[in-house]
């Protein structure tokens, strides 16, 4: 995944994380947080075990899919972490 996005932090083209499930059954992944994660836990945990425990994207978590960046549908919020990546 690392190989996927560039630079000295683990941060997504799109600067926000992917909470998903993969294409490999019962694997899910929750990363590339960058320097959020700390911040972004306690919601992400929750969305998270909801995705895990039924097989499904929790809402919340819903648009931060491995899928966006099939798609082209990333999540614009470069302007949100008031740090440079």
């Amino acid at each position: 995944m690392l190989r996927t996005w560039g630079g000295i932090v683990d941060v997504t083209l799109d600067a926000s994380p992917i909470v998903s499930k993969t294409p490999v059954g019962q694997l899910y992944v929750n990363c590339g947080w960058g320097t959020g994660g700390f911040k972004g836990t306690p919601g992400a945990g929750f969305a998270f075990a909801h995705t895990i425990a039924t097989d499904q994207p929790h809402p919340l978590n819903e648009p931060f899919s491995l899928e966006r960046f099939e798609t082209g549908v990333l999540i614009d919020e470069h302007g949100a972490a008031a740090v440079a990546h």
